[in-house]
């Protein structure tokens, strides 16, 4: 038995070593280890990392796959995350999307010896600082947080929207899974859209299971004043356990039969249309250079949230095809990529 007590002492004291002169950062993702959203975002702020010469650097990442695990189950892997946190006191923690940011923020607030970076926030870091707060007056760090805020280039998509159908707009649909993170990407969407000329044009429908995405993606199709649609519902019931938007597109794409708007750049490769969308990659390298000066030793509060600087215009042929549409000159001018 005391064998065993010390055994299990010594793997504990292992587990908590940390080699002198190492930099240790955790990235914590909201999502699955893949997921079109995490693995541009998650990839280029390691790369953005590893380009800064930081001496001893190592990573530890998680997956909480928010999205299709029960929340009891996404709180359990939380708490093993705090654990490791209290444990190593790693350097930094870099968040992605907003799930893994607010389920630790307030843990990394009580540990100030260690810095947090988040990319992809779609929620505004103001409300999170009203609840346990990091932001100044201002709307400036004034703790140990800061990171990227993902502005969604709304106005310029439905601008270009207009450009692919020669003429003014006339309704767009919104399709919002009832999760979290869907109820943020509706609130972030209409927000992006009120002050601009398409505040009007939004018709905004919940979805909340596989079923009720069916029905939603027949009605934009049988509404001839529909024009096209944004999907936003990333994660639905299904009797077999939570969809995300990877199983749900080509219900989607199949029953609407009009213009799929995506969040995304990656979604053109589920079969949707395309659009303006921000680049996740750059979105990710920009925290990951933000996540470089602090630990270069730059201030908090020299770093403000910044908000994502590049959109990416991408489309996928297949579906133009499948849409019958005919591309104009000044549409294809701004294509950034095809995928076939």
């Amino acid at each position: 038995m005391r064998f065993r007590l010390v055994a299990a002492a010594a793997l504990l004291l292992l587990a908590s070593f940390r080699p002198a002169g190492a930099t240790e950062v955790f990235v914590v993702s909201s999502y699955h280890a893949g997921d079109l959203c995490d693995r541009p975002q998650h990839e280029a702020a390691v790369e953005a990392l590893r380009q800064s010469h930081i001496e001893g650097l190592r990573f530890r990442s998680y997956h909480l796959d928010s999205r299709r695990r029960p929340p009891e189950e996404v709180h359990a892997s939380v708490r093993l995350i705090v654990d490791d946190l209290r444990r190593h006191r790693p350097d930094l923690v870099l968040t992605v999307d907003d799930p893994a940011f607010a389920l630790l923020y307030r843990e990394v607030l009580s540990l100030p010896s260690v810095r947090l970076v988040f990319t992809g926030l779609n929620r505004p870091a103001e409300a999170y600082s009203r609840e346990t707060p990091f932001l100044d007056d201002r709307g400036r760090p004034d703790r140990n947080i800061t990171g990227v805020f993902e502005h969604l280039f709304m106005k310029e998509q439905l601008e270009l929207l207009e450009t692919v159908l020669g003429r003014p707009l006339r309704k767009v649909a919104l399709l919002h899974s009832t999760d979290p993170v869907g109820l943020i990407l509706k609130e972030q969407i209409v927000a992006e859209l009120a002050d601009t000329p398409y505040a009007d044009s939004l018709v905004v429908t919940a979805v909340d299971d596989l079923e009720g995405a069916r029905s939603a993606a027949l009605a934009v199709g049988a509404d001839e004043s529909v024009d096209a649609y944004i999907a936003a519902t990333l994660s639905v019931a299904s009797p077999g356990g939570r969809l995300t938007l990877d199983d749900v597109a080509p219900l989607l794409t199949k029953g609407t039969g009009k213009i799929d708007l995506a969040l995304n750049s990656a979604f053109a490769e589920l079969g949707f249309f395309g659009g303006v969308s921000v680049d996740f990659h750059q979105m990710g390298f920009q925290a990951g250079l933000m996540a470089a000066k602090l630990l270069k030793g730059q201030e908090v509060a020299r770093l403000p949230v910044e908000r994502a600087r590049r959109s990416l215009v991408v489309v996928n042929r297949r579906r133009v095809g499948e849409l019958g549409l005919r591309l104009s000159a000044p549409f294809l001018a701004v294509v950034d990529r095809f995928i076939q």
